[in-house]
């Protein structure tokens, strides 16, 4: 008995031992990689904030037209890849799809890109990679594909902006954060906060942050922001970026029905954060004003709502530049080509100077 038990001791701590010194060499690996430079020197322009657009073409555009088009009003083009689940996007981005649409298409016509990373799969479930089964927010060999996901993206394309997670109280609300769950929402934040630190390790002067749902679309009513956030530790998020369809909510179809504080309440959950639109919406359906209200949206949006309530912005992202198609309206432009008056407003506000 008293071999056996030296036997498994000295088993023990060789396992220990192996444990540490694999531990020792990924510290002294990331220690050893130089710091990233972003690619990405934007000069911040008059209006004080950046503007960005999802430059889909028009019917019969092509791609590069498209994107130098959207390059004369817009500084900021939102890249989720092909768009590519989180453990395929890095090498997207490496790839010729990358080399196209970041390097050509984003960067080749003065624009920066903002990269995002999703673990949300269909029904609020978790996206996994293949061959993984039963994953949850807890699991080990999950978290690091993820975090592992969000530093090669980085260093493919050593961006400014870097979302480590898209509309993630949206799995708050589902899942909650019972102390006890594998898959509470608080295992995600204690993973993204290893993100920031590990990206900040690598790219200092990347802006790191996750965005939150001012909406569930789904439902028609404002989303539970401050819950999430107060989850969060602040010096954790560099920017309070937010996605928003506020006419998705249940009796706020006019512009002029959305309240003064829409933005500010949530913007108070994170004083001293300059906040920024990731992804942003106003259909152009009659019941919702048609056209003009679309416009008055992108006007009241950079006044009314957030800098004449004291609010610094970062950037504001149109949802995407041209209607997919005949029966999308939240364009700024129509399908055929022919512009709305939301495109009119969108470039008073990124050129005031122009006539």
């Amino acid at each position: 008995m008293g071999n056996l038990l030296l036997f498994w001791r000295h088993r023990v701590s060789l396992q220990v031992a192996g444990t540490v010194a694999a531990l020792w060499t990924g510290w002294i690996a990331a220690a050893a990689e130089p710091p990233l430079a972003v690619a990405d020197k934007l000069a911040r322009p008059a209006r004080g904030f950046f503007m960005g657009v999802l430059p889909m073409p028009a019917a019969g555009q092509s791609f590069e037209e498209a994107y130098r088009e959207a390059a004369r009003y817009a500084e900021l083009v939102p890249v989720w890849g092909r768009p590519s689940p989180f453990f395929a996007l890095a090498s997207d981005l490496r790839g010729d799809w990358g080399q196209t649409f970041v390097e050509k298409l984003i960067r080749g016509y003065g624009m920066a890109p903002i990269i995002h990373l999703s673990f949300l799969d269909r029904g609020l479930t978790l996206k996994t990679p293949p061959g993984m089964s039963d994953a949850t927010l807890s699991s080990p060999a999950w978290r690091q594909a993820y975090k592992q996901a969000a530093l090669d993206a980085l260093r493919a394309t050593r961006p400014l902006y870097l979302s480590a997670g898209n509309e993630v109280n949206r799995w708050l609300e589902k899942h909650g954060a019972a102390p006890a769950s594998p898959n509470g929402f608080q295992h995600f934040v204690s993973l993204y906060e290893e993100i920031y630190d590990a990206a900040k390790a690598l790219s200092p002067e990347t802006r790191v942050f996750c965005t939150f749902a001012r909406e569930v679309v789904s439902e028609n009513r404002e989303a539970d922001i401050a819950k999430a956030l107060r989850m969060f530790r602040p010096e954790k998020l560099d920017l309070l970026v937010l996605t928003s369809y506020p006419f998705a909510v249940r009796g706020q179809h006019q512009v002029t029905k959305v309240p003064d504080d829409y933005y500010l309440r949530a913007a108070r959950c994170l004083l001293g954060k300059r906040l920024g639109f990731s992804e942003l919406g106003w259909n152009a359906l009659p019941p919702l004003g048609g056209e003009a209200g679309q416009a008055d949206f992108i006007t009241q949006l950079a006044g009314r709502l957030t800098r004449a309530r004291g609010i610094e912005l970062e950037f504001l992202c149109w949802v995407w530049r041209h209607d997919l198609n005949e029966n999308d309206r939240n364009g700024l432009i129509r399908r055929d080509g022919g512009p709305k008056p939301a495109y009119a407003a969108w470039k008073k506000l990124s050129r005031p100077q122009e006539r």
